[in-house]
């Protein structure tokens, strides 16, 4: 399979409360301050920011990522009050094989609301069907409650523990792997 012909810079997916897109320069404060927050940050093998210039120079940079079509970075937005909730990734893509792995982050006043599963369920549809691909892998620590039950309530199958594979913060941690796949998702949608 080629790469299909999307533009990362420009994708602007919708659900009935949130809206997914790339993060433009205005968003940097809150990006930095999604991944400077150590409680969000707690499953994560995400690189935190130091300072509010890394979110800007991350999301300055991303543009030229983004045109390779290899890593998608969205922010997820209120559709009522255009308020910055989280992000979604898209990386790891392998085209000729149709799969790739998630991860996502929520902004901490926004947990327990159904947000992640809403936003992960419109993103899940735009990976499908305009990405074609097949499968969608996610990891997550094993201790990670809440990110185990988004991914179960999204029907994302366990297929194992991956023992010790994470160093985080001098500890090795074991995490869970989960995947979806396209055929699995559509039934889930009949």
């Amino acid at each position: 399979m080629n790469k299909p012909k999307i533009n990362f810079n420009e994708i602007s997916i919708n659900s009935n409360n949130l809206f997914l897109k790339p993060l433009s320069k205005e968003n940097a404060t809150d990006l930095f301050a999604l991944y400077n927050d150590e409680e969000v940050q707690r499953y994560t093998d995400v690189d935190i920011f130091k300072n509010l210039g890394e979110a800007q120079k991350f999301i300055a940079e991303y543009p030229k990522i983004a045109e390779k079509g290899n890593y998608l970075f969205l922010g997820i937005f209120s559709r009522a009050t255009k308020d910055f909730l989280g992000t979604l990734r898209l990386y790891h893509i392998d085209y000729k094989h149709r799969f790739a792995t998630i991860g996502f982050q929520l902004a901490k006043d926004y947990w327990g609301r159904g947000q992640m599963h809403e936003s992960l369920q419109a993103f899940l549809k735009f990976v499908f069907d305009e990405m074609d691909l097949h499968r969608i892998e996610a990891q997550t620590f094993i201790e990670n409650e809440r990110g185990i039950k988004v991914l179960e309530r999204l029907k994302f199958t366990r297929e194992g523990r991956l023992r010790q594979n994470f160093l985080i913060k001098d500890k090795f941690e074991d995490s869970y792997l989960y995947s979806l796949l396209k055929t699995e998702f559509l039934e889930d949608k009949v």
